[in-house]
């Protein structure tokens, strides 16, 4: 643990105060325009085509903004005349809006279940179709570009300290806990309230949860992944901001407290993924706080009531 923190005091005294601030102001408006006017709740009414390039202008920016900060208070503009690190950054933010914006799968899954059970398996089964939007196009990506350097993105258990995650997430759990007493929370969790039902089995719900999780190892190796790992031979450990910057940006329609602290979260996982070269810490922590707010909603909301 002690390792960690000074990786990330180093990390820290990298920057300016002021490219701090800049980043910090720039989030903390972000979030403000999202929750202020119901970015994501007005984008659920858009086409899909509609969807794509609001979000793509969303990823852009944000991706983009921490980048420029880099540039602007260290004076490194070198990367930007490098095409693979134009190419890595329009596939990222491309592929990321795909996912965001896309939605046949429901159809999909609906002709594939019988009527009765076609809500509960399009809430079940789209996390794996989210997943895949990123996973395979990734491991295209890392095949063509990257297969002799490195393990696909941080699948490389080498360097991966499972106690000192362990520990990371053990701290959440007291923030898990207070947030599981909040109105907002507890209205968003557990996420598989959406296929409860009297009469529902068991087994659904575990199924629910496995495929809930399989969206948030998709989600690593896309943040930690390709935009940490995959620009290292652009930016060194300087794409872990910009990294963070976007990841902010797809927590807009969760509850406040997650959305403000996810730039954080994002920041402190990067630092790790690149001192490591894995995004297995990731992944264990991600998926721990994901199911750690699926019970605390669980529980809270059986309280509440």
């Amino acid at each position: 643990m002690n390792v960690v923190i000074k990786q990330l005091k180093d990390f820290i005294k990298l920057y300016q105060t002021l490219h701090w601030l800049v980043l910090i102001i720039f989030c903390g408006l972000s979030l403000t325009v999202n929750y202020a006017l119901g970015l994501k709740q007005w984008m659920r009414e858009l086409s899909s085509g509609e969807a794509f390039f609001i979000w793509l202008t969303i990823n852009t920016t944000h991706l983009t903004v921490g980048y420029l900060a880099y540039s602007l208070f260290t004076k490194q503009w070198n990367f930007w005349r490098r095409p693979g690190f134009i190419a890595l950054l329009l596939f990222a933010v491309v592929l990321f809006s795909i996912r965001e914006s896309i939605d046949w799968h429901y159809d999909v899954i609906a002709a594939l279940s019988k009527p009765n059970n076609a809500h509960i398996n399009q809430s079940t089964f789209k996390y794996l179709f989210r997943a895949s939007y990123l996973v395979l196009p990734i491991a295209c990506w890392w095949y063509l570009n990257d297969k002799n350097k490195m393990p696909l993105y941080g699948f490389d258990a080498r360097n991966a300290h499972v106690k000192l995650y362990c520990m990371l997430l053990l701290c959440m759990v007291p923030l898990i806990v207070f947030a599981s007493t909040q109105t907002d929370f507890l209205n968003y969790y557990p996420r598989a309230s959406r296929i409860a039902t009297p009469d529902l089995p068991a087994w659904r719900y575990v199924l629910f949860e496995l495929c809930y999780g399989a969206d948030f190892i998709a989600i690593e190796l896309f943040f930690r992944g390709l935009l940490v790992l995959g620009l290292i031979k652009y930016v060194g450990i300087h794409g872990v901001l910009p990294m963070a910057c976007f990841y902010l940006a797809i927590h807009f329609g969760k509850p406040m407290g997650e959305a403000l602290s996810s730039f954080l979260g994002g920041t402190i996982l990067g630092v790790i993924a690149y001192h490591s070269k894995s995004i297995y810490g990731g992944v264990m922590v991600h998926l721990g706080i994901a199911w750690f707010m699926e019970l605390g909603g669980y529980i809270g909301n059986w309280l509440r009531n």
